[in-house]
C-alpha cells in the first residue's frame, strides 16, 4: 500500500478506535459503589466528598471532571431530560447500604453551586430502587455559591420481600438545561438515616 494512503487510513482508525472508547466509557463506573464502611458503625449516615466523588457514573450527554482538590464538575450537553435515572448520571450504591436502608426514612443532602458562565440556574436530584420505586425528581434551584441542598424518601421495605423486585438503588444527578449546556460543581453528598418509617 502505498503512503498516500496508509498514513491517511492509519489516522481515521486511530481516530475511530479512541473515539469508540470515549463513548463506551461514559458508561463505565468511575471506582465504584458508595458504600458504608467508612461512616458510623450503625450506618447512621454515609458521605461521598473529595476523591470519593470519583464514585458518580457518567452517561453519554453528561461530561464529568473530578478536579485535584475534590470538586466534581458535572454538565449537561442541550438534550431532552430522560426519566430513567440510569440513564443519568448516579452514584450506586453497595448490597450494605441497599439493605440498611430499605424501609427507612433517608434524607439526602447535596453540596453544590453552579460553575462558571454557562453555569446551571438548577439542578435535579432522584433516589430510585429500581422496581420498588423512586422520589420522582426533586428540582432545586441553585444559589450563586455553595449550599447544601436537602430531600427526604421513604425506602419502600418490599425491596426485602420481593425478589423480582430487587434492584440497584442509586441517586441520580443532573444538572437543569434543555436548550443550552449547563454546569454544576459538587462538593459533597450525604446519605443520613432516621430510622423505620409507618406507613
Amino acid at each position: 500500500m502505498k503512503d498516500i494512503l496508509f498514513f491517511p487510513l492509519a489516522i481515521l482508525v486511530a481516530a475511530g478506535m479512541v473515539a469508540g472508547a470515549m463513548m463506551m466509557g461514559g458508561d463505565a463506573p468511575q471506582c465504584g459503589p458508595v458504600g458504608g464502611a467508612n461512616g458510623p458503625a450503625d450506618y447512621s449516615s454515609a458521605t461521598v466528598n473529595g476523591a470519593e466523588l470519583c464514585r458518580l457514573e457518567g452517561r453519554r450527554g453528561f461530561g464529568l471532571n473530578l478536579s485535584d482538590d475534590g470538586i466534581m464538575t458535572l454538565s449537561v450537553e442541550p438534550q431532552p431530560p430522560r426519566d430513567d435515572p440510569e440513564q443519568n448520571p448516579n452514584f450506586k450504591l453497595a448490597a450494605d447500604l441497599e439493605l440498611v436502608y430499605a424501609g427507612q426514612k433517608l434524607r439526602i443532602s447535596v453540596t453544590a453551586k453552579p460553575a462558571g458562565a454557562a453555569g446551571a440556574e438548577a439542578f435535579e436530584v432522584m433516589y430510585s430502587t429500581g422496581k420498588g420505586g423512586d422520589s420522582g425528581w426533586r428540582r432545586f434551584d441553585m444559589k450563586p455559591d455553595w449550599d447544601t441542598y436537602r430531600f427526604e424518601y421513604n425506602v419502600p421495605e418490599k425491596l426485602l420481600e420481593d425478589q423480582d423486585a430487587a434492584a440497584f438503588d442509586y441517586l441520580a444527578i443532573r444538572p437543569v438545561g434543555a436548550e443550552k449546556t449547563r454546569v454544576m460543581e459538587i462538593r459533597e453528598v450525604e446519605f443520613r438515616r432516621y430510622g423505620k418509617w409507618a406507613e
